[in-house]
């Protein structure tokens, strides 16, 4: 009877414990596991401390690269509130993508903002840059002396 009354209280506890493990499962967190694409090799590089900020010339190439985990049909990039047409290449682990900067951003600063979704799952990633771009030398217009 005494052994009894000693298992009591160590099989009370692993039922406990046993069951607490057994309700954290769930079936539909099978298969979902997460992996958020990364964004890589920004160019025009991004700014590191005691450094200005990165300048570009007006309606340049931007870039970066992406890991192979995103779908790249979800690819998003805005700059200063404009969004920018998104071409990618398909390098199989990873995707390079470029996108031209519009005209109306000549001799401003603008934040790249860049958002992604994982082809599996329900990931997202986002990551941005921040550049400045020149001013566009002013055309003058041609006077012809006569």
């Amino acid at each position: 009877m005494k052994i009894i009354k000693s298992l009591k209280f160590p099989l009370v506890l692993a039922a406990t414990l046993f069951t607490g493990s057994v309700f954290a499962y769930s079936a539909t967190d099978v298969g979902e596991d997460c992996h958020p694409p990364k964004f890589r090799s920004f160019s025009p590089p991004e700014q590191t401390r005691g450094n200005p900020v990165p300048e570009v010339e007006p309606e340049s190439e931007i870039g970066f690269t992406v890991s192979g985990t995103a779908d790249p049909t979800t690819i998003r990039i805005v700059a200063k509130d404009q969004p920018l047409k998104v071409n990618y290449i398909d390098r199989k682990s990873y995707y390079e993508v470029t996108a031209k900067l519009p005209a109306v951003l000549n001799g401003k600063y603008a934040r790249i903002h860049l958002k992604v979704k994982a082809q599996k799952g329900f990931c997202k990633a986002k990551d941005g840059w921040l550049i400045k771009i020149k001013k566009a030398a002013e055309e003058v217009p041609a006077t012809t002396e006569e």
